[in-house]
Formats: C-alpha cells, sequence, structure tokens
C-alpha cells in the first residue's frame, strides 16, 4: 500500500508538472487554447488513410472520364492476300498481292459525352464520399478529444480533492489529540486519501489510451504526447428544429453524394438510350498488286442496334436504368429521414446537456460547497460525525464531476450537431444569418 501511495504521489507530481508547462507555453485563454489544440489534432487526422483512399477513388474517377471521351485504338492490318499454296509457310514467296489497312470505330456523335457524363457524376458523388469520410473522422477526434477533456478534469479534480481528504486527515488529528476525537476518523480518512490516489493512477493509464487513439487516426506514433486539455466554458447558444433541417438538407455530404448518384443513374440512362443510334465503321486499304497497277478501296459501315436479336440487350440496359434511378432517389428520402432524426437527437442532446450544466453550476455546487463548510465548522465543534463529513466530501466531488461532465456532453453533442447538419457551428450561424 505505501508503495503505492508513493507511485500515485509521483504520478500527480509529474501530471501537475505537466499541465504547468502546458499552460505556461500556450499562454491562451481557456477556450482559445481549448480549440487551438483541437484545430491542430483535426489537421493532423487529415493525414489519416481513409482520407488518402478516397482521395485516391476521385482521381481514379477523373481519369476514367477522360477515358470515356476518348475513340477506341484504330486496328491496322497487313493481308498477304492469293498466297500460293506451295510457298507456305514463306508469305513473302511468290505473293501475288499485299493489301494494308487502317481501320477505326466511331460511336455516334453524343455518345462519348453522354458516357463521360456519367464518369463525371460519379467523380462528383465520390468528391462527396470523400467529404463524409472528413467529416467522419474529424467527428471521431472530436469525441476522443472530450473524453479527453473530462479525463484531465477527473486528474484535476482528484488532486483537489485529495488536497482536501489530507485537510480532513488534519483535522482528525488534532481532534483526537485534543480528545474530541476517534481514531478510526483518522483512519477513515486515511483510506479515502488511499483511494483517490489509486484513482489517479488509474486516470493516467486511460489518458494515455485515449491519446493513442486520437494519434492512431492522426496517422502518426500512438505514443505521440498530446499534452494538456485545458478547461472552457462552451457556448450555451439554442437553434431551431426546422431551420437545422432545412441547412443540413443542402449541407449534409452524404445527400449531396446521393444527388449526384441520381443524376449519374440518369446520365447512364442517357447514354443507354443512345445505344440504339448506330456506331460507324470506317476502313481504308491499299492494295499492292505484284502483276498489274495498285489500287486502294475505302469501306464504311455502321451497326443496327434495332435488330431483333439486339434490341432486347439495349432496352434491358434501359430498364435496369430506369430501376436504378428509382432505388437512389428512395434512398435518399430514407437518408433524409434519417438525418432528420439525427438532427433532432444532437439537438435534444445539446438542449438537455445546457440545463444540466446551468443546473449543476447554479445551484448543485454552491449548495454542497455550503453544505462541506458547514460540516467542517460543525465537526470542529463536535456536533458532527466524521462519516457524515467524509460523505458530505463526496457529495461535493459528484457535484464537480457532473459539471464537468455536462460540459463534455455539451461539447460532444454540439460536435453531434455539426455532423448530423453537415457543417460548423460557425458556418451554421452564417447560414441563419443569410435565412434571416
Amino acid at each position: 500500500m505505501v508503495q503505492r501511495i508513493f507511485l500515485g504521489a509521483f504520478l500527480i507530481t509529474f501530471v501537475n508538472w505537466t499541465h504547468a508547462q502546458q499552460k505556461e507555453g500556450t499562454r491562451l485563454p481557456g477556450n482559445q487554447a481549448f480549440y487551438a489544440k483541437l484545430q491542430t489534432l483535426i489537421d493532423a487526422a487529415k493525414n489519416n488513410p481513409r482520407l488518402a483512399a478516397a482521395d485516391a477513388k476521385v482521381k481514379a474517377s477523373e481519369a476514367n472520364e477522360r477515358s470515356q471521351r476518348s475513340l477506341e485504338a484504330p486496328q491496322v492490318a497487313m493481308e498477304f492476300y492469293q498466297s500460293p499454296v506451295s510457298s507456305f509457310p514463306n508469305p513473302f514467296k511468290n505473293q501475288m498481292e499485299y493489301d494494308y489497312s487502317i481501320q477505326q470505330m466511331i460511336p455516334f456523335p453524343g455518345k462519348l459525352g453522354a458516357m463521360a457524363q456519367s464518369e463525371q457524376k460519379r467523380t462528383d458523388m465520390l468528391a462527396a464520399d470523400k467529404q463524409t469520410e472528413e467529416q467522419e473522422i474529424t467527428r471521431n477526434v472530436k469525441e476522443l478529444y472530450f473524453d479527453l477533456y473530462l479525463k484531465y478534469r477527473q486528474l484535476e479534480l482528484n488532486g483537489q480533492t485529495q488536497t482536501l481528504v489530507r485537510e480532513l486527515v488534519k483535522i482528525a488529528r488534532t481532534q483526537y489529540e485534543n480528545g474530541a476525537g476517534k481514531q478510526s476518523d483518522i483512519l477513515r480518512a486515511q483510506t479515502e486519501l488511499s483511494t483517490f490516489v489509486n484513482d489517479s493512477i488509474v486516470l493516467f493509464q486511460q489518458i494515455k489510451s485515449m491519446e493513442g487513439m486520437i494519434n492512431a487516426l492522426c496517422n502518426r506514433p500512438v505514443t505521440t504526447d498530446i499534452g494538456f486539455v485545458p478547461e472552457m466554458s462552451p457556448a450555451m447558444k439554442s437553434y431551431d428544429l426546422n431551420a437545422l433541417l432545412f441547412i443540413a438538407e443542402k449541407k449534409r455530404p452524404e445527400l449531396k453524394s446521393m444527388v449526384k448518384g441520381i443524376e449519374m443513374q440518369q446520365a447512364e440512362l442517357i447514354a443507354t438510350q443512345k445505344e440504339y443510334l448506330p456506331d460507324f465503321m470506317v476502313r481504308g486499304m491499299y492494295k499492292q498488286m505484284m502483276q498489274g497497277s495498285d489500287d486502294w478501296s475505302l469501306m464504311i459501315g455502321a451497326t443496327v442496334p434495332i435488330a431483333p436479336w439486339s434490341r432486347g440487350k439495349i432496352s434491358s440496359s434501359a430498364r435496369r436504368a430506369d430501376e436504378n434511378i428509382r432505388i437512389a432517389q428512395s434512398e435518399r428520402e430514407n437518408m433524409i429521414n434519417i438525418i432528420s432524426s439525427e438532427v433532432n437527437d444532437a439537438l435534444l442532446k445539446v438542449e438537455s446537456a445546457k440545463e444540466r450544466l446551468k443546473l449543476s453550476r447554479e445551484s448543485v455546487i454552491p449548495q454542497a460547497e455550503q453544505t462541506l463548510e458547514s460540516a467542517l465548522a460543525a465537526y470542529r465543534t463536535g456536533k458532527q460525525e466524521f462519516l457524515t463529513l467524509i460523505e458530505i466530501q463526496r457529495m461535493l466531488v459528484m457535484a464537480k464531476l457532473d459539471y464537468h461532465m455536462a460540459v463534455m456532453m455539451l461539447l460532444d453533442g454540439q460536435s453531434r450537431l455539426e455532423r448530423s447538419v453537415g457543417i460548423s457551428l460557425e458556418e451554421i450561424d452564417k447560414e441563419l444569418e443569410r435565412g434571416n
């Protein structure tokens, strides 16, 4: 037990020193330092391999779009015509004629543009998917960062509580020496102190674990030190649900992706319908005669898509493209319903956290502090039991912890709101100002 107490005391000393260094290094107000560190982590998360993969998909689709606008490669041929059987296998022996030709397939005007238009919409869809991936990673970073914020507040509160419990130990020892207390009170206070020291060790381990998860999202070594997360006071803004839903329908990247997906399916339908138009084939040939004069020929051909044995393939493709449009439209409607639920849920969490934070700050914590002060005065005069004093001290710790939990929940709720709407709170405010 003694070794664990010394270890815990060392860790607390080390962490407190680190906190002091971080505060001295930033020299920024609480909220500014808090968001500055968060923005640094969000910028680092742009190196996440998932974003690199999403970006590669966009570039691959852009390259495919350019390829769709290009003609197929021409076919060049040389034919050994009317070769005597006796000359086999030498095609140049006693040859009667050499034919040189070049042949090119040319789609009906507009076909290549229609196919490229479909691929362009796919590129736009993948770009929106990349934005979705970026927002999801940012949301994950914020969620872990807010959890880290709470752990640091718990660690600070743990240190403050240890200081308070040490004072209780001194008071209990003084009361015992004066004959007004019990030795069991001293032992109980020392046991309480040991519990908090042990909790500080666990909190320190949890902080390092969370830092490792954040570093993994940022694609850097998991042991990279993130440093102290300062205390802050979150904004207490209120929003109208209908206004947020209107913004979300315009800004949510998943919906942008689905809109581009519908446009892609529509472009594919147009491209499929153009398959009813013929493609052309042009071939030029030069004939080199061993006997007689040379000559040339030109051949122009066309496909017949409306032939009974080929028309079914095109009509089936058109029906498939039409059904794909209906699928994409239905999925978009379903996504709008899901987003509406997410926005509503996030807004409810924000409002609930605001009320909880306000109650803790303005009522619960002041009352708990006054109760503890009164109980301490009563204990010094022998009018209060020590166990009651310990319980009141625990009540104050829980009240402060509930306040910091409310701050974390409000931050997390605001982050959920940003993710569900598809833009940051600052951008939401600008959209609302434009709307007014």
